[in-house]
């Protein structure tokens, strides 16, 4: 018995020694996309970064910190590469002076990374990632619950706007409030899709609407006709479309509303991934999509003066809203460097560690799962082709 206590005593000097980063500087990794669909709000993320960064004067406490900022994408990417996303994670486990990494930005991403940091004790924050499982089991897929993603048993990962199943809630409730009772739920092949088109479709059978149809798109404009034709016959009253914006959304709306003319299409976010100055042809004007990043209007003072100085100092490309999660995110990592020092569990615990904080975004609350609370939702509306900001999900 003495030598097991010994031996369990041992181990956790061994992981205490190991996790202690020597020398004067720490590195913070991010990955984020350069290319496709969300290229623009990583890089108003990575200025973001950069500029708390720069106002903390490239320290945290007595260390130096170094950021060093990775592309989760190739050239051709639509959305995030796997490969690249699980490469740019490995990079910053194999850093001994590695302390933390942001990342990933969007759409499930954080899947591939999350297990590979988590096994290397390190601190991970998302900006943006809502994806359920990273931090809650999703109705609709248990087998899909987030132990499966920590190695190490112990949970290392926070994000910093509210998840899908929030996002799917409060889609749900805006469909109930409109008085539909037979929803039919689109969802595309991507894990955030998936997933999210799962909850739908499982908190839709608990509290209604009546789910008569719950299909895949593909991204494939042929497919189009026939998925215009299995909608058309379910005869739904509302359709809800869980997916990332592709080369073929203007086409889809459009057959939706030729075949269900009158009925409203609510949208997820990643409808909201696409060029803003190009407008949707022929699209309807009943459809409108959740957004957990807020227009710059319905930000704190704090945060549309940090959006004036990025316009300023950085471009206007810079001053986007999501440029706000960058900054708090690499706020929150110095923070946790500051008060452990050089130590990546230290890190990882005081970065996790249960409270309320104060931000550019408004006052939060960083909970045990890894989540920051219920959040609101931004929605728009389709106007001439265009999302316009209506209003806020309350």
């Amino acid at each position: 018995m003495c030598a097991l206590l010994l031996g369990g005593c041992l181990g956790d000097e061994d992981r205490r020694e190991s996790s202690h980063i020597g020398g004067d500087s720490v590195t913070v990794y991010a990955s984020l996309p350069r290319h496709g669909v969300s290229a623009a709000a990583a890089a108003a993320v990575a200025a973001g970064q950069r500029l708390a960064l720069a106002d903390a004067g490239a320290r945290a406490g007595e260390l130096r910190v170094r950021l060093v900022q990775l592309d989760s994408t190739d050239p051709d990417d639509r959305l995030w590469d796997p490969d690249r996303v699980s490469a740019n994670a490995k990079r910053a486990a194999d850093d001994p002076t590695a302390i933390a990494y942001l990342g990933e930005l969007d759409y499930g991403a954080s899947a591939v990374s999350v297990p590979i940091t988590n096994e290397a004790g390190i601190l991970q924050v998302s900006p943006g990632d809502g994806l359920t499982s990273l931090t809650d089991t999703p109705p609709g897929r248990p087998p899909a619950g987030p132990d499966r993603l920590y190695p190490s048993s112990r949970r290392s990962f926070l994000r910093l706007t509210p998840s899908d199943l929030l996002q799917a809630e409060t889609m749900l409730e805006r469909i109930r409030a409109r008085g539909a009772e037979r929803l039919a739920v689109l969802f595309d092949r991507q894990v955030y899709g998936r997933e999210l088109g799962d909850q739908l479709v499982a908190l839709a059978r608990r509290d209604g609407p009546e789910p008569v149809l719950s299909e895949e798109y593909r991204d494939r404009v042929d497919e189009i006709p026939d998925l215009g034709r299995a909608l058309a016959e379910s005869r739904p009253d509302a359709v809800a479309y869980a997916g990332v914006a592709g080369a073929g959304s203007g086409r889809l709306l459009a057959a939706i509303d030729t075949r269900l003319p009158g009925v409203p299409v609510y949208a997820s976010a990643g409808m909201l991934a696409r060029d803003r100055a190009r407008p949707i042809p022929r699209a309807p004007e009943r459809v409108e999509a959740l957004s957990a990043v807020p227009p710059a209007r319905e930000l704190p003072a704090a945060g549309r003066r940090l959006l004036h100085r990025l316009r300023a100092d950085v471009g206007p490309t810079a001053a986007r809203p999501e440029a706000l999660y960058g900054y708090e995110s690499m706020r929150l990592v110095l923070d946790a460097i500051r008060e452990a020092g050089p130590d990546r569990a230290r890190a990882l615990r005081a970065g996790l560690r249960i409270r309320m904080r104060q931000s550019p975004l408004g006052d939060y609350e960083v909970r045990a799962s890894g989540d920051v609370g219920k959040g609101r939702f931004a929605v728009y509306s389709l106007r001439d082709g265009r999302f316009e900001f209506e209003e806020m999900a309350r």
